[in-house]
This record gives C-alpha cells, sequence and structure tokens, in this order.
C-alpha cells in the first residue's frame, strides 16, 4: 500500500535498533506462520509504542488493528517485505507469504533521507529441488516442444501464431523449476499438451494449452469449425455466413495456434 494522505496515527521512519529486531524476528522464524508473526509483532510493537499503546491493546474481543492507519518509508516497507520472503523460500512459502503480507503490512510512503543496506537478503532455498516427472508428462513435454516447432514450420518463426506459443510454452515450463512452491514437486499429464504440477506445500496448478478457434473470416460470419472440417457451427441467434463460403482463418491441416498459461 502506498502513501496518499497523511491521515494516519503514525507515519515516521524506524530506527537502526528497530529494523534489527525485525531482523533478527524473521531470521528465528521456523515457518511460514512464524515469519508472518515474527515480523509484524516486532514491526506493530515499535510503531505502537509512541502511542502509549501495544499489541496486547488489540485483539477480536477488543478492537482490531488496522494497518492501514500507520506508515513508514518505502525502502523500510520494501526491506522488510523482502526479508520475508527470503526467508519463506526456506520453507516453499514465497508465494503464500507474498499474498498474505498484502493485507498486513503498513502503509508507505516516500522518503529520500531514509536508505537502507543494499545487500541482498541470503538465499534460503534448500540446495535441491527434487522434481518428479511422470513418463505420459514426459510425452506431453516432447509434444508441446514439437507443436511449437510445427507453428514455426507451417507460419514462419516471426509469425504470432509461433511467438505466442513458444514464449507462453517457454515462461510457463521454466516456472516448474521455481521453489517457490518448494523443493519437492510432482509433474504428471493433463491433456495432450497440457501439464498438471503438485507442490510438496499442496500447491497445484497447471499448465493449460489454449488453442485458438478457426473460425471464418468473412465479414459478420461467426462461424467456427474443429480440425476434422465436417461441418461450421454457429451460436444461437448468429447470422448465417453472407457469401455462403466460409473462409477459416487457418487451415484445416495446420497445427492449431494457441498459449499455454499458468493456472491454480
Amino acid at each position: 500500500m502506498t502513501d496518499t494522505t497523511d491521515t494516519y496515527r503514525v507515519r515516521r521512519p524506524l530506527t537502526d535498533t528497530e529494523t534489527r529486531s525485525i531482523s533478527t524476528a524473521i531470521d528465528a522464524a521456523g515457518s511460514v506462520p512464524e515469519i508472518l508473526a515474527a515480523a509484524l509483532i516486532s514491526l506493530f510493537t515499535a510503531l505502537l509504542a509512541p502511542l502509549g499503546e501495544s499489541l496486547n491493546d488489540y485483539g477480536p474481543a477488543t478492537r482490531l488493528l488496522d494497518p492501514g492507519t500507520f506508515a513508514i518509508p518505502q525502502t523500510q516497507w520494501a526491506a522488510i517485505t523482502g526479508e520475508c520472503l527470503a526467508r519463506a523460500d526456506a520453507f516453499g512459502g514465497r508465494a503464500q507469504t507474498a499474498m498474505e503480507l498484502i493485507n498486513v503490512m503498513p502503509a508507505s510512503y516516500d522518503d529520500p533521507s531514509v536508505t537502507v543496506s543494499a545487500a541482498q537478503p541470503a538465499d534460503q532455498r534448500p540446495y535441491e529441488h527434487v522434481l518428479t516427472v511422470s513418463r505420459e508428462a514426459t510425452d506431453v513435454i516432447a509434444a508441446a516442444s514439437r507443436h511449437c516447432g510445427e507453428l514455426s514450420a507451417c507460419f514462419g518463426e516471426d509469425s504470432r501464431e509461433y511467438l505466442d506459443a513458444i514464449r507462453s510454452w517457454q515462461h510457463n515450463i521454466s516456472r516448474i523449476f521455481s521453489m517457490a512452491f518448494g523443493s519437492q514437486t510432482r509433474v504428471s499429464r493433463d491433456g495432450d499438451l497440457s501439464l498438471l504440477v503438485s507442490s510438496a506445500t499442496g500447491f497445484t496448478y497447471g499448465l493449460i494449452f489454449h488453442p485458438v478457434r478457426r473460425r471464418c473470416t468473412d465479414d459478420g460470419c461467426r462461424a467456427v469449425i474443429n480440425d476434422d472440417g465436417t461441418a461450421w457451427t454457429y451460436s444461437p441467434g448468429d447470422p448465417v455466413c453472407a457469401s455462403g463460403q466460409h473462409v477459416p482463418s487457418y487451415p484445416l491441416d495446420a497445427p492449431r495456434p494457441g498459449s499455454w498459461s499458468f493456472h491454480s
């Protein structure tokens, strides 16, 4: 959250002592929930102190703490979240931590006078990533690479059909090797050109191929035809093709253009 108003209960930089305390608490955390708790307890303990308050003054039975009524410099905000995410890498919880931090961190504001150490947080990922790929999934990976090659041969290596496919395939297949969801990953088949990916942390997602429908390119015609070329079909209410001579957006014997996407 970025500062857009000055109506904060507390709006100030953290002291060096406070930032060291927050860093120490994050480093000592032994799980993703502990990372969030350690960062927030130490951070809001510091921000509440000038008000003569503590976290003990808040709770479901009393009143809730609104993090948006506090603000720290953007540089410090980024440093704290960066340390949380780096620590979460040790447990495969980067994505989960990032989503939860958005809702619980204080606001931020620009203050060029406040700087933090340029050193990057230590790499806390496990040393190895164990990737298990079923034999059916290896066939899908080979088929996807082959399909991209066929699109290049048919439409040209500078064509949108080929570039959309190869860029999306390379981007999404590389995500399987990320440790954002843990250091153990299993990949299985989820269709002729699609994969299902499961992590040890319980997060499951798909790399799904979305083919482009073959449509008639005549003005005003919305008819589509499948690969078998047996019949053009209309949706209810669509007008009949004016010329009566459907022109497909790509040949019936061509590989189907499309792209891959990440779906959780």
